[in-house]
């Protein structure tokens, strides 16, 4: 399954909200070296309880807008 989300780095929460469709990440931690990927991979595995390792960045690893595949 392939999903879309727009990350909110340096939030003062880390939970996933659903917003017309699109999923908002916000997460607490910084956007620098891969924290805040590493921080909506958590959320995601959380979300739809699976194993971590099995949720994969496919697309936008420096942007806002990222695709996740698991």
């Amino acid at each position: 399954m392939k999903i879309r989300v727009r990350v909110h780095a340096r939030s003062s929460k880390n939970e996933i909200v659903e917003v017309g469709g699109l999923l908002h990440a916000y997460v607490t931690a910084p956007p620098l070296e891969n924290k805040a990927n590493l921080a909506v991979r958590d959320l995601i595995a959380k979300r739809f309880d699976i194993p971590k390792s099995s949720v994969i960045l496919v697309r936008g690893a420096q942007s806002a807008i990222k695709d996740f595949e698991f």
